[in-house]
């Protein structure tokens, strides 16, 4: 008899425990997160979207973390959630899609591993979870093709056997350009100068970021043929980049040392995603000029194109066209 109760005991416990496990199984919200890249390939400096989607309960509040840290991967923007419920089934409640939106972008070629996300929820009755997922890898694409290992340059040289006349040098366009806009500048400062209503006298006919674009147009027509020559083209391409910033944010970026220009960036008010560009453009000009490292047959188009893009990304823009008021 004692022993029919003792089954009896455990049978019911039995009963119990499973009656439990199975209240919180079904006490578990429907969450589901996928997490995306678009596109899942880009070229340096090019902005990716990170996407996170979230299926859940319309009871459950959802909430995400920005993505972790990662080498060579910088976060620009974080989008504002969406979040859209689906319609309602005779007068229950149905699911709702929340989408968390990263903006971010590279500055390293080959595959890279952006930083995972932490997503939580929290229901109505006061329960919570989370749960971390990790990106698919972002692959960086260089400007060429790939096995493309011939060494050459930039643009075909000219095929005629004596050196060009003097009218047809690159230098004397550049020159005469120079020269039209600086009379330019003359003329219209002139003009200004009489106006009682005018308060800007043309800061930009003859800017910083015109004169070193007019430096790297010159450095398209170099001519790659071997390793001297790339040491002479990467040794003027980061003097052109650092007499453009020396211009533009006046600090004496000439006399100092690329590990210094660091601290000197930050001082000098350079916007953390252009410096970054810049030490990284500047450290590949020290590393093939002093260690005489060989570069990849695609550095110098690639590492050409870099420096417009520093130029550009701190020229002033105007907001209203200049009115000027005649005397």
């Amino acid at each position: 008899m004692r022993f029919l109760s003792g089954v009896a005991v455990v049978v019911l416990l039995g009963l119990v425990a499973f009656g439990s496990s199975s209240a919180a199984v079904q006490a578990q919200p429907e969450f589901d997160v996928s997490i995306s890249l678009q596109p899942r390939a880009a070229t340096l400096g090019e902005h990716v979207q990170l996407v996170v989607t979230v299926r859940h309960g319309q009871d459950l509040l959802v909430s995400s973390n920005q993505p972790a840290r990662a080498a060579d991967i910088e976060l620009v923007a974080t989008i504002p959630e969406v979040l859209v419920f689906d319609d309602a089934v005779d007068g229950t409640l149905g699911m709702a899609t929340t989408t968390f939106e990263y903006t971010i972008a590279a500055y390293q070629l080959g595959d890279l591993h952006p930083g995972a996300v932490d997503v939580s929820w929290l229901a109505t009755d006061g329960s919570t979870g989370s749960t971390t997922v990790a990106p698919p890898i972002l692959r960086i694409l260089p400007v060429r093709l790939a096995g493309d290992e011939e060494l050459r340059p930039l643009k075909p040289q000219a095929s005629a056997g004596s050196a060009p006349a003097w009218w047809q040098r690159s230098e004397v366009p550049i020159g005469l350009g120079v020269f039209a806009l600086a009379l330019l500048a003359l003329v219209l400062w002139r003009r200004l100068r009489s106006s009682s209503g005018a308060v800007a006298i043309l800061e930009e006919v003859l800017s910083a970021e015109d004169l070193a674009r007019a430096r790297l147009d010159h450095l398209q027509s170099a001519a790659l043929a071997d390793r001297d020559q790339y040491r002479r083209f990467y040794g003027e391409l980061s003097l052109v980049v650092r007499s453009y910033l020396e211009a533009r944010y006046e600090f004496n970026a000439t006399a100092f040392t690329t590990a210094e220009l660091k601290q000197r960036f930050d001082e000098a008010g350079i916007d953390r995603w252009q410096g970054r560009l810049a030490l990284g453009l500047l450290e590949r000009c020290d590393a093939a000029v002093y260690a005489r490292a060989q570069p990849d047959p695609a550095s110098a188009d690639h590492d050409l194109t870099v420096a417009y893009e520093i130029v550009e990304l701190s020229r002033p823009r105007c907001s209203e066209p200049l009115e000027v008021v005649s005397a």
